[in-house]
């Protein structure tokens, strides 16, 4: 079964590239960050964003969520379980302290 450390060392291996495309926070949430994960369970990744270099990065909105839907399916693809990402950009702030309680950024 996929570690919490193997997680977040590839997320770390991934950080300057999303980086330098817009991401500005990113981590891992949930069942794996809380040493609760089991065989059903999925991947967690928490990011923030600055949209407008995203946008300006990749060429237009739609490439944005092309580039995070296939960044997901990497993760996906690499440790062979579903994956989630949650961008916490535009939520307030107690939604979002309460979603990602306990996440480990990178």
């Amino acid at each position: 079964m996929t570690t919490k450390s193997e997680i977040l060392n590839f997320l770390s291996s991934q950080k300057e590239r999303l980086f330098l495309l817009g991401v500005t926070k990113l981590g891992l949430f949930g069942s794996y960050a809380k040493d609760r994960a089991d065989v059903f369970s999925d991947i967690d990744i928490v990011i923030e964003t600055d949209a407008k270099k995203m946008v300006k990065s990749l060429g237009n909105p739609f490439l944005v969520v092309t580039f995070l839907d296939d960044f997901r399916k990497s993760v996906s693809d690499k440790f062979g379980v579903l994956v989630d990402i949650c961008d916490t950009t535009s939520m307030s702030a107690q939604t979002k302290e309460e979603l990602v309680k306990g996440a480990i950024y990178v």
